[in-house]
């Protein structure tokens, strides 16, 4: 009799942990939150989720005193835009380049792109063909970080680049 009960009690404690174990499920991220405020308070209207006046994706550079849009296309040309603190309007710079420079485990790469006028006095945009850097940027936030440096009146400003779900690339 007691083995009766004891095949019984297995039998019934085995149901009821397959019929009562938690479904699995993969962990769901949280979104990101954003923040349009800059620490001093004041709103700047946008934040770096949102596409920029040329329907790329934003950067913040030197605490959001200015902005760097970009997007790109699938043939790997990249495309930048500097604009205005409130990432609205067009602003120039007499660079005639901007850095990306990107880390990859122990591997840094850092890339100039150029100017699209390069004889220009004042440059806005800049723009470079290359798969790789594409490749990169696309990465970031899976094991791929990247920050870009633009010199404005003499001054570098360095924004980050952000996980990007598929905005900033046009199809």
């Amino acid at each position: 009799m007691k083995s009766k009960t004891i095949s019984v009690l297995t039998v019934a404690a085995v149901a009821f942990f397959i019929g009562c174990s938690p479904e699995i499920t993969a962990p769901v991220e949280p979104a990101p939150a954003t923040n349009t405020q800059n620490p001093d308070g004041h709103d700047h209207g946008h934040d770096h989720s949102a596409a920029g006046p040329h329907d790329g994706a934003l950067i913040g550079l030197g605490g959001e005193a200015f902005h760097l849009e970009w997007l790109h296309d699938e043939s790997g040309k990249l495309t930048f835009f500097l604009l205005d603190d409130h990432a609205k309007s067009d602003v120039t710079t007499t660079a005639a380049n901007i850095t990306i420079t990107t880390t990859l485990k122990e591997e840094t790469v850092t890339v100039k792109i150029p100017s699209v006028d390069p004889t220009a006095a004042e440059h806005n945009q800049f723009q470079i063909t290359d798969a790789v850097l594409l490749q990169r940027l696309e990465m970031v936030g899976h094991g791929v970080t990247a920050r870009t440096t633009v010199l404005i009146k003499d001054t570098p400003y360095t924004g980050e680049f952000e996980h990007d779900h598929g905005d900033g690339h046009s199809h």
